[in-house]
């Protein structure tokens, strides 16, 4: 390989660099919407991350004078692992192609490259969400990431989607605000949870700026406050929802755990193939979107 590695033509590591260049500016993950609304996290040199719930205590009760003090118990919650998927694509580009290259064919399949990897970066996250409805995607506690039967530890349930599912709309949003109000721990104590993001698909995106934004109620001329325009919520849109009347509600990232991993954050790689004289090049990353609970985010998939 060292004999090979000096006999490359001296385009080779030039063009190389200058490509690497061109797929990196196609691939605006680290600024997307999944890095600013999700949890996001690194393995590290760790093969898996495996996270844990653990049940809150209940109510501190009135203690007598000179009575003993009640203790209770922790109780093991739900277990997730994170193992990293690997995500690769590559093309090849004769000697000749880069030589004679006039209408930038190499670059602009460099620039593919690295849009296909930005695409299904943003379609995989998306997925959480699009999925997140269906019996076929379980987490940890064996339901659905949007579930009106989350099974809390100490017994009963907690619900982070309508009874009845509706397109986003004042009434419809009082309806998820009301739902987080009552949402509870595994001890069933009210967990006190606030909701800073709307996440919404492109064509719900005007609506939902005007309900949150608008200074009056944007349902009604009868001059009603809009009393959703106090509780901080920011609009957030991605194309990527399949079903454009699902909305969500999000906590700020710290507060929730619907989480994404790196294992290994996209990277280049090229090579010389002496045998074809032709220059290699692939891109190539690791990570693992999930959830480890589902307090934190709510959401509904539309009235159809």
């Amino acid at each position: 390989m060292a004999t090979l590695r000096s006999n490359l033509p001296s385009l080779y590591l030039s063009r190389a660099a200058f490509l690497e260049d061109v797929l990196f500016d196609e691939m605006p993950i680290e600024s997307g919407v999944w890095q600013r609304i999700l949890k996001v996290r690194d393995m590290g040199n760790k093969p898996f991350v495996k996270t844990t719930t653990v049940a809150s205590f209940g109510s501190v009760p009135i203690k007598a004078e000179g009575a003993a003090v009640i203790y209770d118990d922790l109780a093991s919650g739900f277990d997730q692992t994170y193992q990293a998927d690997t995500y690769e694509l590559a093309f090849r580009a004769s000697k000749e192609a880069l030589d004679d290259e006039q209408e930038e064919v190499v670059s602009d399949a460099a620039r593919a490259l690295g849009s296909s990897m930005n695409y299904t970066y943003d379609v995989d996250h998306a997925n959480l969400f699009n999925n997140g409805f269906s019996a076929s995607f379980t987490g940890p506690d064996g339901v659905s990431l949007f579930s009106t039967a989350h099974p809390l530890i100490g017994g009963g349930s907690n619900a982070n989607r309508p009874a009845t599912d509706g397109d986003l709309s004042v009434a419809q949003l009082r309806v998820a605000l009301t739902d987080i109000m009552n949402t509870k721990d595994d001890a069933g104590k009210l967990v006190h949870w606030r909701p800073k993001i709307l996440l919404v698909s492109e064509n719900q995106k005007w609506l939902a700026m005007e309900l949150l934004g608008s200074e009056l109620r944007a349902d009604t001329a009868d001059n009603a406050v809009n009393a959703f325009k106090d509780d901080g919520l920011v609009c957030v849109m991605t194309p990527y929802l399949t079903d454009k009347n699902a909305f969500f509600l999000l906590a700020e990232p710290s507060k929730h755990n619907v989480r994404t991993y790196w294992r290994e954050r996209p990277n280049v790689l090229h090579d010389w193939d002496f045998e074809t004289s032709s220059m290699k090049v692939k891109i190539r990353g690791r990570w693992k979107k999930g959830w480890s609970d589902y307090r934190g985010v709510y959401g509904t998939s539309g009235s159809s």
